[in-house]
């Protein structure tokens, strides 16, 4: 009898937190979140990310009754008509394109988590930019939103820079920006200021703390500012002044540190081990 080989798969997703706010503390977005991404596949958004590049989600499969969506991102040239160059004839013309063709398609992996409101891809070196994949969502999404809501969309930044920040020699300046989560995991003291925000119906929360001259910040002893570092790893950013381990000032931006997670899977159970990286990552499961 031949055994069947399980193909074993492992790569690196990127995440980005996707989040409509207003919300009321009782409200369950799950149903909304579903709705937006499948929308933005079935009503073919395409975004202009950069020159002639263009963005959509081509293909859209739900695993579970929508725990996941998932599907392929389509990243492409939207050529123009006009101006160009025939070599043989040494004339400037204007050529008939098939507008349903379009060159230079490269493509991606991606799975929405709805309970999560996590956006992954998978994130591959001759893939398609994470800065692409940001500017589609973030331009895309709000086409779907009435005008009593909003939609934030943050990457998840790696907690190494927020350690290093967080343990540095000598801390000058800090600058955090976050809005608030939609209840994820978090400490006693991040989840008070969480909620805080939450209950205020602040939309963006920014703060600048610096030094008296040349002391550093204590940091340890001010749990706002480490609640605000620690909660802009999934909600925003923070920008750091640091005396580093050569004793020189160095100027750290979380925003160029981005999260990745690496997932063992198999091939065809890639959405299941998706969700329970993110799900563990972020909720109680």
């Amino acid at each position: 009898m031949t055994k069947l080989r399980i193909k074993k798969r492992s790569f690196n997703i990127s995440m980005f937190n996707i989040k409509v706010s207003p919300k009321e503390s009782k409200e369950d977005f799950t149903d909304l979140y579903t709705d937006l991404i499948k929308r933005l596949q079935s009503e073919n958004i395409a975004i202009n990310t950069r020159g002639e590049k263009w963005m959509e989600l081509r293909t859209l499969f739900s695993y579970e009754d929508g725990k996941v969506l998932y599907g392929k991102l389509t990243y492409y040239t939207m050529l123009d008509g006009t101006d160009w160059y025939n070599k043989k004839t040494k004339k400037i013309q204007t050529v008939e394109l098939d507008e349903d063709l379009y060159p230079n398609a490269k493509e991606v992996e991606y799975f929405f988590i709805p309970e999560a409101h996590r956006f992954c891809f998978i994130n591959k070196t001759s893939g398609i930019a994470m800065s692409q994949v940001e500017i589609f969502l973030e331009q895309g999404l709000p086409r779907l939103l009435d005008d009593t809501k909003s939609v934030i969309v943050t990457k998840e930044l790696t907690s190494d820079v927020i350690e290093r920040i967080m343990n540095a020699s000598k801390l000058f300046r800090l600058e955090v920006g976050i809005s608030y989560s939609n209840n994820d995991l978090s400490g006693e003291f991040e989840e008070l200021f969480d909620n805080d925000l939450r209950d205020g119906q602040i939309q963006d929360f920014n703060m600048v703390a610096k030094s008296f001259k040349a002391d550093s910040i204590d940091i340890e002893n001010s749990k706002i500012l480490q609640a605000a570092l620690k909660l802009s790893q999934s909600n925003g950013f923070a920008e750091a002044t640091i005396q580093n381990n050569e004793g020189k000032n160095e100027n750290i931006a979380t925003t160029e540190y981005p999260r990745k997670e690496l997932v063992l899977s198999t091939e065809g159970n890639e959405p299941k081990d998706v969700f329970s990286k993110v799900m563990r990552l972020f909720r109680n499961g």
